[in-house]
């Protein structure tokens, strides 16, 4: 029997290792993306910003998140 809640954890480190990290305004954050369903089951794929104190998940990005600057990638967690 597969451990659900063990898998969904690994993707989602998964996921967090190959994201990017930012500095923006002396804070650091976590970008990465997660596959549908890992949390919210209503849609796509969703952009995940994380830092120490904040969790923002967006659900309309740019595909080409990973290319954009830090500044521009931060300013998508902004336009929610």
């Amino acid at each position: 029997m597969t451990d659900a809640g063990g898998s969904q954890r690994a993707t989602h480190e998964l996921a967090r290792t190959n994201g990017r990290a930012l500095l923006v305004d002396g804070v650091e954050w976590r970008v990465y993306e997660l596959p549908a369903g890992m949390y919210d089951r209503r849609g796509p794929s969703t952009l995940v910003f994380e830092s120490h104190d904040i969790f923002r998940r967006i659900r309309r990005y740019p595909a080409d998140w990973r290319s954009l600057s830090d500044d521009a990638l931060y300013a998508v967690s902004l336009n929610t």
